[in-house]
């Protein structure tokens, strides 16, 4: 279950009732959006978050969610390549919830945008958990399918951590990874151990921008379907 899904869910439930008493005709869209809220909210399970040496051999370390451009990933370490599981497209995180949104701003201007786009991400964070499970089921983790990327870490010359931002470099390619600001402490030693001298913390988020942005002057456009393998 997930609270904030279903939080969400109730609370436009409230708004969707009280709108309602003076634009009756307005809950035939709000209400049904705020009861699949709170139906989505009961059956998407929580992230796992992270998971330092699991079972499965092979696999120094998952993180369930870190974000490229405009795709969420799963990243998934092992002892010599990085794994990113695409979760969602870009479709997903961008386009269905502006969809929505729109669509609620023709019914209910700003309620309705509001009650769109609330839905949206809950219906993203729903496909995103089922895509993982999918992944889970199928023991799929270190296979590269269709979207999926594979960082080899011999292909790497440097790995930086800043803040809550992975960035991957090579010698002509780069690309960086959001990651959820709670995981930096704990996947920093991890890391080290994983790259030794190619790891680097760094504490400034200043200096991460100012990296990124020398980075993104040496790079190709579409660094991250160049030298690092995309399917």
């Amino acid at each position: 279950m997930r609270k904030n899904i279903l939080a969400g869910g109730v609370t436009l439930l409230a708004v969707a009732i009280i709108f309602g008493l003076s634009y009756p005709d307005g809950l035939l869209f709000s209400l049904p959006l705020a009861v699949l809220n709170i139906i989505l909210g009961l059956v998407t399970k929580a992230p796992p978050g992270l998971e330092v040496q699991p079972r499965t051999g092979g696999i120094r370390l998952v993180i369930d969610r870190g974000v490229v451009r405009a795709s969420i990933y799963q990243l998934v370490f092992t002892d010599f390549k990085l794994v990113l599981k695409r979760l969602s497209s870009a479709n997903v995180t961008i386009i269905l919830p502006l969809m929505l949104a729109v669509l609620g701003f023709l019914f209910l201007f700003i309620i309705g945008a509001l009650i769109g786009g609330i839905t949206g991400f809950s219906l993203q964070e729903f496909l995103t958990q089922r895509m993982r499970n999918k992944v889970e089921n199928e023991a799929a983790l270190t296979a590269v399918g269709p979207g999926d990327i594979e960082v080899r870490y011999d292909d790497l010359s440097e790995i930086r951590l800043a803040k809550n931002r992975l960035f991957l470099l090579s010698e002509t390619n780069s690309f960086a990874a959001s990651l959820p600001r709670r995981y930096s402490g704990r996947i920093s030693p991890v890391l080290a151990k994983i790259f030794g001298s190619k790891f680097r913390a760094e504490e400034s988020l200043g200096a991460a921008e100012a990296a990124e942005k020398e980075d993104e002057k040496r790079q190709h456009p579409r660094s991250d379907r160049g030298k690092f393998s995309r399917r």
